[in-house]
C-alpha cells in the first residue's frame, strides 16, 4: 500500500493533523494492521528468540489497534513519516515496537490468554470514526476539551494529543500510572455521555462494546478537531 506516497495532498493533509485524512489514513490501513497483530510475528531478543502468537480475541486487537494509531497519529510520528516509504511499513513498524514493549514489561497489556482460534477481522471504519471529518463535530471536541479540569486536560494532552504511553505520560505529568488510568477513563466516558447527549453513537451503550466502538473515534476527532 502507497497511498500515503502517491497522494501528496493527502500526506500533507495528515501532517498537519487534518481529522479527514486522519480518518482516511486510518480507514486505508486499519485492516492490514488488525491482520498483523492477528497473526503475529518472530521476535528477537526478549528473553530469547520467542515467538508473537497474534491477538486471538477482536476486543484484544481493537484495544492493541486504537494505542498503536495513538503512537502513530502523535505529531512526532507524523512529522518523522517521510513519505517515500510505504507507510503501511511504517506503521507496522509502530506496531512491532508495541508488541514488544508489552513483551519487555511482562505482556500484560498486549499478550491476551485465551483459547480460542478466532482470527476474523473486525471491520474498521464502521461508525464512529466516520465523524472525524465534521467541523461540528470538531466544535463540540474543542468544547469539551476545554470543559476538562486541570489534570483529565493534562493527561488527554499526553495521550491523545503527544501519543505518550500510559507510563510516559504518568513520568511527564507526575501522576502514578493508576492515576493516568484513571483519568484516561473518566474522559473517554465523559466524551461519550457528551457526545451521546448530542444524539451521537445511537444505539451504543456504555460497556465494553461502546468503548471499543467509541476509542477510534475520539482519538480522530479529538486529534484533529481539538489540536
Amino acid at each position: 500500500m502507497t497511498r500515503l506516497v502517491d497522494d501528496r495532498p493527502l500526506l500533507e493533509a495528515f501532517r498537519r493533523g487534518e481529522p479527514a485524512a486522519l480518518a482516511e489514513v486510518y480507514r486505508e490501513y486499519a485492516r492490514p494492521l488488525f491482520a498483523f497483530l492477528a497473526h503475529g510475528f518472530a521476535v528477537e531478543g526478549v528473553g530469547g528468540g520467542s515467538v508473537f502468537k497474534g491477538l486471538r480475541e477482536p476486543w484484544a486487537r481493537e484495544e492493541a489497534v486504537q494505542e498503536i494509531f495513538v503512537r502513530a497519529f502523535s505529531p512526532a510520528a507524523r512529522e518523522a513519516y517521510d513519505g517515500l516509504r510505504p507507510y503501511r511499513n511504517y506503521l507496522l513498524t509502530i506496531a512491532r515496537n508495541y508488541v514488544l514493549d508489552g513483551l519487555r514489561r511482562g505482556g500484560r497489556e498486549v499478550l491476551q490468554p485465551d483459547a480460542s482460534t478466532e482470527t476474523s477481522e473486525p471491520a474498521p471504519g464502521n461508525g464512529p470514526d466516520d465523524l472525524a471529518g465534521s467541523k461540528e463535530v470538531a466544535a463540540h471536541c474543542e468544547a469539551f476539551v476545554a470543559s476538562l479540569d486541570a489534570e483529565d486536560r493534562q493527561v488527554f494532552g499526553r495521550r491523545f494529543r503527544e501519543g505518550l504511553s500510559i507510563e510516559q505520560t504518568g513520568q511527564a505529568t507526575g501522576l502514578t500510572e493508576h492515576r493516568v488510568k484513571k483519568a484516561e477513563a473518566r474522559i473517554r466516558k465523559r466524551f461519550f455521555l457528551r457526545m451521546k447527549e448530542l444524539g451521537y453513537f445511537e444505539g451504543l451503550g456504555y460497556g465494553r462494546e461502546g468503548l471499543r466502538r467509541i476509542k477510534l473515534g475520539m482519538l480522530l476527532v479529538l486529534l484533529g478537531g481539538a489540536a
